[in-house]
């Protein structure tokens, strides 16, 4: 028996294949039977050479690494996960990652001396669904570098010092998740996110954006959230989110907002929208008209003094409005809207004017004599919808053709028959 076990473990030394008890846990390190290897805060400045082969989660976060080169994870080809943020690294070396073809999770986050990845960092990661970029300080990333990553699904970029959406997107065809939060980024290009078919969550929160060009987010078509939170942004032009048919929570809070048009038409499937911490002054009467699952409105701390009386006719989903710290003039129009709104058991929360005490009930005090005069009249009519969604509205008749015309093509089309040459169609 004795021969037999010296057998086995010769012939598992030859094949390669590693054994925990000829591979013990470094010293500084925990691991358990699940080859998972914990070296985190252990004060390392470099990879312990103990590792086994057979590692497939590897956790070095919070230590002193600063370079990593193609040798580092050479034998590791088993891992899944590999955790490498808060170390020093300054720079990683191009094919640092290439013997890694099962890695799926890949942490660099918080490395702040890390500013820039050569086109070749992470060629053979054809596995990686994960890829965390964030705090680190990264002003630029070249148009190749993640070009190797067919499976990614989640990249994180936050927090860097970039300026500009760069052009290292195109490739990424199966990326549903991308956060430039709290970059240095100013415009957003019409093709600046084109190839991101599969996107279904953008956080662009916290850039200094003030130019965005329609149709930037027109090929987006399964985009569930946009976070534009805490921007630069002051206009919203009608054709601003043509394509988000998808999109179900909207982020525009904390921005330099000042009026809200008919930008929102076509977001059918619109669920929240924050429109809060703006300078938004006026609203179009047509402005919700086709939100038809809207639950969740955010317009507090704007400028607004009034709103029209049916501003959410269509919203019969419609569960909470909050419209806290605005400068309320409260005339018989806020009273009507207040009714209106209240009578489709909509939660109004923020409206402070003294007709409504106490706030939210269904049934408004009457106004003192002198204050509302009389807020017994009828609503007025509805304007013209000027939100109209494209495709929904009736073709413009095409402008008369004079007379004349008419007659003298008729009389063409005669003398060309009587002479046999057939018959002319004219095209008008």
């Amino acid at each position: 028996m004795f021969f037999l076990v010296i057998f086995i473990f010769t012939c598992a030394a030859k094949a390669g294949l590693s054994l925990n008890v000829s591979n013990p846990c470094p010293s500084m390190c925990k691991c358990t039977p699940e080859e998972t290897i914990l070296c985190n805060r252990a004060g390392l400045k470099a990879l312990p050479g103990e590792i086994a082969a057979s590692t497939i989660s590897l956790n070095l976060s919070n230590n002193y690494l600063r370079i990593l080169n193609t040798n580092t994870f050479r034998n590791l080809t088993f891992l899944h996960s590999l955790w490498l943020d808060g170390n020093n690294l300054t720079f990683l070396t191009p094919g640092t990652f290439h013997a890694l073809s099962r890695l799926q999770e890949l942490h660099l986050s918080r490395n702040s001396r890390l500013t820039y990845l050569h086109a070749n960092t992470f060629r053979g990661l054809l596995n990686l669904i994960s890829l965390d970029l964030s705090h680190c300080n990264i002003f630029e990333i070249h148009p190749l570098l993640f070009s190797h990553l067919p499976s990614l699904e989640n990249l994180d970029l936050a927090s860097n010092n970039m300026r500009y959406v760069p052009q290292a997107f195109r490739n990424l065809s199966s990326l549903t998740r991308l956060s430039l939060e709290g970059n240095h980024i100013e415009a957003i290009g019409r093709d600046s996110l084109k190839d991101l078919e599969a996107l279904c969550d953008l956080n662009l929160r916290k850039n200094r954006i003030w130019i965005i060009q329609n149709g930037a987010f027109a090929k987006l078509l399964r985009l569930g959230m946009l976070n534009l939170g805490h921007n630069f942004i002051t206009d919203l032009p009608n054709q601003l989110f043509e394509g988000l048919i998808q999109l179900k929570t909207m982020h525009l809070e904390a921005n330099r907002i000042t009026a809200v048009g008919c930008t929102f038409r076509g977001l059918l499937n619109l669920r929240n929208l924050y429109l809060n911490n703006n300078q938004i002054s006026s609203i179009s009467d047509s402005a919700f008209l086709y939100l038809n699952k809207l639950h969740f409105l955010h317009l507090s701390r704007n400028n607004l003094s009034s709103l029209p009386v049916r501003l959410f006719t269509e919203l019969t989903k419609l569960k909470f409005v909050f419209l806290s710290q605005n400068p309320w003039r409260c005339d018989c129009s806020l009273l009507r809207f207040w009714r209106w709104t209240a009578a489709r058991r909509a939660v109004i929360e923020g409206l402070d004017c003294p007709f409504l005490s106490p706030p939210n009930t269904t049934a408004p005090e009457q106004p003192l004599p002198g204050d509302l005069g009389d807020c017994t009249l009828p609503l007025e009519l509805a304007s013209e919808d000027k939100c109209r969604v494209a495709g929904t509205s009736v073709a413009p008749r095409p402008p008369a053709l004079p007379g004349q015309l008419i007659l003298l093509a008729l009389a063409c089309h005669t003398w060309y028959n009587e002479r046999g040459w057939g018959t002319v169609v004219a095209t008008f």
